[in-house]
């Protein structure tokens, strides 16, 4: 940086680590760059975190320049020199100072280029890679570098990658997310990576659920093929409406038809056909954290429909107690589900 730059001058990541004034400032403590630098981070917050990375990247790195001795460089340079007659004293300690000079400066320079690759590498694995989590009760709409957009269910995990050659982009899910993928030329494929089954896709929504050893997948529109892990299940190709489940323990594949109402949860509501208190039991334990006993296990089979909205965990508890006629009530962090006496 030059004196006469004003404090508010901008610069990136990656050209500090490439400034051979900044660079000199963070591993030499070198005074003149120390002042320059100190008054350009102190002009913003803004300066001051990019000036953080760019200092963590080059302690991280931590190079050092690694110059012979003197006596090194003369043992090895006399080694020639005593077969070549006439050589006079003069040009010898002129190749030592050259000699020095060269490997300082392929030191500097090989620590400079070590800089700026390590701050590409970050600037690309910022761009290109992605992570989010939700917790109990929560739900985050998202968007993923690919324009992909994804809804994440309360109590879940994603992380989002895209290879280097942009060839492919990846998600690894634990928990349930809703996925509407952007269609893109370039990438060759959009993979998602669950506990028992990869789900392939080139442009479509769909639902992918991974708990307790149980996998769903559920296919809105588009298409999708489901590897699973075990090579025994094969792979499955769904069309829109197709449910796919997989039982990790049982090690059984079931496919029925659903229609959109499967993931309604997606817009904050339960769409119940016919649907058993078992699978709003999942629902309180998976999604809201709660630890649920029953003491009749005929009261899972109990039946519901209609719509449930899912911003109020009361109100579910209150429907399903006065609909289903059960009796709820909590002892310390455990609820218990019991017939009405």
């Amino acid at each position: 940086m030059q004196p006469n730059k004003p404090d508010n001058e901008k610069y990136s990541v990656t050209t500090l680590v490439a400034d051979p004034s900044f660079v000199s400032w963070v591993l030499q403590g070198n005074p003149v760059a120390a002042a320059r630098w100190t008054k350009w981070i102190a002009a913003s917050p803004e300066n001051a975190a990019t000036a953080n990375i760019a200092r963590q990247l080059l302690l991280r790195i931590g190079f050092k320049e690694h110059v012979p001795t003197e006596d090194a460089i003369t043992a090895s340079y006399d080694r020639f020199t005593n077969t070549i007659a006439g050589l006079q004293q003069a040009p010898v300690q002129r190749r030592r100072l050259y000699a020095v000079l060269n490997w300082r400066r392929a030191a500097i320079w090989t620590g400079l280029l070590i800089c700026v690759g390590a701050a590409t590498w970050y600037t690309w694995q910022q761009q290109n890679t992605w992570q989010a989590t939700t917790g109990f009760g929560e739900t985050k709409q998202l968007q993923l570098p690919d324009s992909s957009s994804v809804t994440l269910r309360a109590n879940s995990s994603l992380h989002y990658r895209r290879s280097w050659n942009g060839q492919l982009r990846e998600v690894w899910l634990l928990g349930e997310a809703f996925f509407r993928v952007n269609p893109d030329k370039k990438a060759a494929a959009f993979v998602v990576h669950a506990a028992d089954a990869d789900v392939t896709v080139l442009g479509t929504a769909f639902d992918l659920k991974q708990r307790n050893h149980h996998t769903a997948v559920f296919l809105l529109s588009g298409k999708v093929r489901v590897d699973f892990h075990d090579k025994k299940m094969g792979s499955k190709v769904l069309s829109p409406g197709d449910l796919l489940e997989y039982d990790q323990q049982q090690q059984k594949v079931s496919a029925s038809r659903k229609d959109s109402s499967y993931s309604s949860w997606v817009h904050g509501k339960l769409t119940l056909v016919d649907a058993p208190l078992s699978d709003i039991i999942d629902i309180l334990e998976h999604n809201y954290g709660e630890k649920i006993v029953v003491d009749d296990e005929k009261i899972k089979e109990r039946k519901i429909e209609g719509t449930i909205y899912l911003e109020n965990k009361e109100d579910i508890l209150f429907i399903i107690s006065n609909v289903l006629d059960i009796q709820i009530s909590r002892r310390n962090d455990t609820m218990y589900f019991s017939n009405r006496k």
